[in-house]
């Protein structure tokens, strides 16, 4: 068997070379041979890495090359209720034209259709490599609001409000299917300032909006549909419905008054009679009004054949 050098170890080698001098220490062959085995080491390390690293730079620069020569090709829009077309989205934003992916401002996007009142809410994103997603969400007016005292000052000013107490323009090329929702006219302790933008106390508009989803309940053979509604006082609602049917009603348990205000009407019309005002407030016995019917006149006809004929009165009259 072989003998190992004692000398050979690694340690040993070391001590060994530092007594040697340094010109002997750099141009030793050992010295030599070290230097290469890290050389081909670090070439080796570099031949295997510098792909990844050329791969990343060259990935990164097309990225943002490709990003400030596209240009949005498509747009994918979805209106949540509906009410306002991609052409009248794209009106909004003032989009004409191609639009560039990288100064695309999506953030202010949003804020600009948010800053119409009839648009709740607006989320717009970029979508690799040429999309641009636009998502709106329009408010729902469930009732035209007005103010109570309008009419008398000639200043007459309808606004819709949406089941939170908003008050946003009435936009017909929008609202075409609500165009014909019932008026509340507001009292001026209801709202501070009358104007799109602002909003109702929910003590005041919550009783309303309790109605609107009650009455939505039944079809318009069982309870005609709501024109007009006044809150002569906090606790008091009263309803005009078509018609002409006056209707009290309180704020409180409105759910179970509107089904009284179908029984009574449900019975009118199979007895025949036709309602003029009816008042739920009561649990029990609610009362209602009716219009009588005109009281019947004779016929000229009859009132002819119950007069004699002149010839038989000329014949009593010889007798």
């Amino acid at each position: 068997m072989k003998k190992l050098n004692k000398y050979r170890r690694q340690g040993n080698v070391k001590i060994l070379e530092k007594a040697l001098s340094i010109s002997d220490r750099l141009f030793s062959m050992l010295a030599v041979r070290r230097g290469a085995a890290r050389l081909k080491r670090f070439i080796l390390i570099l031949l295997l890495v510098a792909p990844i690293i050329a791969g990343i730079v060259w990935g990164i620069s097309y990225t943002i090359d490709k990003a400030y020569s596209l240009s949005i090709e498509h747009i994918a829009y979805d209106s949540r209720q509906k009410l306002i077309s991609k052409a009248q989205a794209m009106q909004l934003l003032g989009i004409e034209g191609a639009i560039n992916m990288a100064t695309l401002n999506a953030s202010g996007m949003e804020e600009l259709l948010e800053s119409n009142p009839c648009i709740e809410s607006a989320h717009i994103r970029a979508e690799l490599p040429d999309t641009l997603s636009i998502e709106i969400d329009e408010r729902i007016p469930i009732v035209y609001v007005e103010m109570e005292h309008a009419a008398d000052l000639g200043k007459r000013t309808r606004l819709f409000m949406d089941p939170k107490g908003y008050l946003f323009p009435v936009v017909p090329e929008y609202h075409s299917k609500f165009m014909g929702v019932p008026v509340w006219y507001l009292n001026p302790n209801d709202i501070k300032e009358f104007k799109p933008g602002a909003r109702i106390e929910e003590k005041h508009y919550s009783p309303i909006v309790q109605l609107v989803a009650a009455s939505n309940r039944y079809g318009l053979t069982e309870i005609p549909a709501i024109r007009e509604i006044f809150r002569p006082k906090e606790w008091k609602i009263v309803l005009s419905l078509d018609g002409g049917i006056s209707v009290l009603m309180q704020v409180y348990g409105i759910r179970a008054q509107m089904e009284r205000l179908a029984m009574i009407l449900e019975h009118a019309r199979a007895t025949g009679k036709q309602v003029n005002s009816v008042n739920v407030f009561p649990s029990l016995n609610p009362t209602a009004t009716f219009i009588s019917p005109p009281a019947a006149t004779p016929q000229a006809d009859d009132k002819k054949e119950d007069k004699p004929a002149p010839a038989q009165r000329r014949r009593s009259r010889r007798r």
